[in-house]
């Protein structure tokens, strides 16, 4: 199978809440399989009135009052889904930060991306396999330079790429986006949400979504749902989740709801 082009990506934001915060800078950088670069996209982003929280500010440097007249992520959002078009994805621990915050502002702008089919290429989760290390230190290990510039976008993503190339030698990897995503993403086949609030998991011999938080934590949807359909309708109306996880119970909830029509 070919292996598709890839997008490199990372993201600045006013904090660590992937629900909640905003992105206030993104790079993205498109190379082939090999990291030969192809194409780039950054900018800074307007987050319209979020400002930063003190330790997100200290860590990237980047002041509200810098971010006043850049454009906001509902106005870069065409341009940065028609950038990515049908690549696979690639950035250092995207898969439980910068992949879920990007989609949650994508659905906020009114927009969906189409995460799920693409190859997740992590050279985080691809460390993990081997010996664990945080960016500047695998950077330095592997290129023999240090990182500079660090925490900002640019040079993190052209540092995770570098990164990612040099693996593939060192580990001797495959030469596929295949199996180089099944390898660092093995539990990925029962991932439901980015927020894994929800898994897949067999009830009776048929596959259900499982609850995998709170006091319902192990139980099917189905079963929350017979037991207890206030606590799902409070975590859709009220609950702190992303709305990607509150779309998803939605329509569980509806599914379910219509069962009952029908049995009625």
């Amino acid at each position: 199978m070919k292996n598709l082009d890839i997008v490199w990506f990372d993201v600045e934001t006013t904090g660590i809440n992937t629900t909640n915060d905003r992105i206030i800078e993104i790079c993205l950088i498109k190379t082939d399989f090999d990291g030969n670069k192809i194409d780039q996209l950054s900018t800074r982003v307007n987050p319209e009135g979020h400002p930063s929280r003190p330790e997100a500010l200290g860590v990237h440097g980047i002041t509200d009052e810098s971010l006043v007249h850049e454009p906001t992520f509902k106005s870069l959002a065409p341009s940065i889904l028609e950038f990515i078009g049908d690549c696979d994805l690639g950035g250092y621990n995207i898969m439980y930060f910068d992949l879920p915050i990007l989609v949650e502002e994508m659905m906020r702008a009114d927009h969906i991306f189409k995460y799920r089919h693409r190859k997740i290429l992590d050279p985080f989760l691809i460390q993990t396999q081997y010996e664990p290390r945080t960016l500047m230190a695998t950077y330095k290990r592997l290129t023999g330079k240090e990182l500079v510039g660090a925490h900002n976008a640019e040079a993190d993503v052209l540092a995770t790429a570098e990164i990612f190339a040099k693996q593939l030698d060192l580990y001797e990897m495959p030469r596929s986006s295949t199996e180089i995503n099944d390898l660092i993403l093995n539990n990925r086949s029962n991932m439901v949400d980015l927020s894994r609030k929800f898994t897949l998991g067999n009830v009776n011999d048929r596959s259900e979504v499982i609850f995998n938080f709170g006091k319902w934590k192990g139980e099917s949807f189905r079963h929350v749902y017979e037991q207890d359909s206030r606590y799902i309708e409070w975590m859709i109306d009220k609950g702190e989740f992303s709305l990607e996880t509150k779309i998803i119970a939605k329509k569980l909830l509806a599914r379910m709801q219509s069962e009952n029509l029908i049995k009625q």
